[in-house]
């Protein structure tokens, strides 16, 4: 789903990033829909590509969502939905979860490093 070179904190990161990608997908795509509506056959082709690149991006999110749900830990998970799937700044995660930001930062390193882990059990293939 993500290029194998990348890091899961790149990984993350471009989870992150394609958030408000796809909100601009869905407003292109009222946009087309509005424009084109008296004229179906000059729609759909547009709507299709539209439609296939939300759903192609929200899959790759969707892979991230999911990897950080298996985490053991239900504040890790919690603090990287948080940030990497919301999108809530950093700035703002220490008074969303309660905690400061020296905790904040201890719980975010531990979150990357087992989130590592956990992503490379599951690429082993089974023996």
């Amino acid at each position: 789903m993500f290029e194998i070179n990348m890091t899961i904190n790149e990984q993350l990161r471009n989870a992150r990033d394609l958030k408000p990608f796809i909100d601009s997908l869905e407003v292109e795509l009222v946009q087309v829909r509005e424009q084109f509506k008296s004229q179906p056959a000059l729609l759909a082709p547009q709507e299709t590509e539209i439609l296939t690149a939300i759903r192609e991006i929200t899959a790759r999110r969707q892979y991230m969502a999911d990897l950080i749900n298996q985490l053991p830990d239900k504040i890790q998970s919690d603090l990287l939905n948080a940030q990497y799937i919301e999108g809530i700044k950093t700035k703002n995660l220490a008074n969303v979860l309660g905690m400061n930001d020296r905790e904040l930062q201890n719980i975010h390193r531990k979150a990357i490093k087992n989130l590592e882990q956990l992503q490379k059990q599951l690429k082993q293939p089974e023996t």
